[in-house]
């Protein structure tokens, strides 16, 4: 009976290991994008010319704040980033790649995001499903008429969800970089004119001698 015991325990641990074996590896993950803007914060400023007592007034960055990106929205393919790229910004909105060698175009992403919904925070984290290693993301911001897309190899196994940040600089113009770590690098393009104005932030007014006797 003993030995019987065992050697059913022995089976047991045996199925277990196979099980173990045969657990199914994925490198698919659900993207979960940050996408935030930074905007430069202006202060007005008056001068007055000694000579001819004529006021001027400019307008001074005293800081950027990072705000949320709302209304975004992303897709990916699933090609050969090599090979394909983001023709101009009327393509990114109509979510259309061009292949760099024939001139082809594609219109049908292979994934969209949807709004992922997190408690407490603004509509500005986008959920982007990538069941395949490899894929070419694009992030669309209209507010800003900016886009960004990003060469993206998923090398993680049985990660359900992977976080990514995107910073729109709002006050920028060109294209530009962000990131340094593969899979996480973004290239970001803006209009040759930046179309976001900036905040102004007006001074406190100090109050007239009424009210500060009203106040005391």
């Amino acid at each position: 009976m003993i030995k019987l015991i065992r050697n059913m325990a022995v089976v047991a641990v045996v199925l277990f290991s196979l099980t173990g074996c045969f657990k199914k590896v994925t490198t698919a993950t659900t993207l979960c994008i940050k996408v935030v803007e930074e905007v430069p914060v202006m202060e007005r400023e008056s001068s007055v010319d000694g000579t001819t007592g004529e006021v001027t007034e400019t307008l001074k960055e005293v800081r950027k704040d990072m705000l949320p990106a709302e209304g975004c929205y992303a897709y990916l393919y699933y090609v050969d980033s090599s090979k394909w790229s983001v023709a101009s910004y009327e393509d990114a909105i109509s979510k259309t790649l061009t292949n760099i060698e024939s001139g082809e175009k594609i219109s049908q992403p292979d994934s969209e995001s949807s709004v992922y919904e997190m408690e407490g925070s603004s509509n500005n984290y986008l959920s982007l499903y990538q069941d395949s290693r490899a894929a070419f993301v694009v992030v669309v911001y209209p507010a800003a008429q900016m886009y960004a897309y990003m060469h993206r190899e998923s090398k993680a196994e049985n990660l359900p969800t992977t976080y990514l940040t995107l910073i729109f600089h709002t006050w920028k113009t060109g294209s530009y970089n962000e990131g340094s770590k593969e899979g996480y690098k973004w290239t970001i393009v803006a209009p040759e004119t930046a179309v976001r104005p900036p905040i102004i932030e007006e001074p406190e007014s100090a109050g007239t001698p009424e009210d500060a006797e009203e106040n005391s």
